[in-house]
């Protein structure tokens, strides 16, 4: 089932109020349990877990529920570990700001300077090219059948008020397809 692929799951109310936040389990019991724990109806076999707790909190429709959901959390042990956590990652932060002041390259606006993106970026461009010649023969094709047929369908123009706008407009249509641009 997709909904066990993920490792751990936020869960939002209506407003972004946050009703669960941790592991979704084995065969999503870690979730189950919490909501059943917190007074959600009891979950029957076989049923989807992503649908029970929708239903749970009462956002399927044609249910209700009478639990705020979003206090629950806030009064839950899963919170305080996951406010734990964070406390404990904000506590290893000032080692790493102490080494970034030390640092002056690091804050610098890019991590490389402009020559050497643009070698990087031409390079990929040219190898991107070159794994892909049938693409470059393709365009080559194109752009000199067009401009045989155009060149060829206006040879030996009349130079009246309608034979320009039809160069004219062959040189437009011309440009266009150069621009990589069918149409606007």
């Amino acid at each position: 089932m997709l909904f066990e692929r993920f490792d751990r799951l936020l869960f939002l109310a209506k407003g972004g109020k946050t009703v669960y936040f941790d592991e979704v389990g084995k065969n999503s019991q870690k979730l189950i349990d919490y909501f059943e724990r917190n007074g959600a109806h009891k979950y029957s076999e076989g049923e989807n877990p992503a649908e029970y707790i929708l239903s749970a909190i009462g956002a399927a429709p044609g249910s209700h529920s009478d639990v705020d959901w979003h206090a629950q959390w806030l009064d839950s042990p899963e919170r305080a570990a996951v406010r734990e956590e964070l406390d404990r990652l904000r506590g290893t932060a000032p080692k790493e700001s102490n080494e970034r002041d030390s640092d002056p390259a690091a804050y610098k606006e890019f991590a490389a300077p402009l020559l050497q993106q643009f070698g990087v970026v031409t390079k990929r461009v040219f190898q991107q090219t070159w794994r892909s010649p049938t693409y470059v023969y393709s365009k080559i094709a194109l752009v000199s059948i067009v401009g045989l047929f155009i060149g060829f369908s206006l040879f030996k123009a009349d130079n009246s008020q309608q034979g320009m706008q039809n160069q004219l407009f062959s040189v437009s249509v011309r440009g266009r397809l150069d621009c990589g641009r069918t149409g606007d």
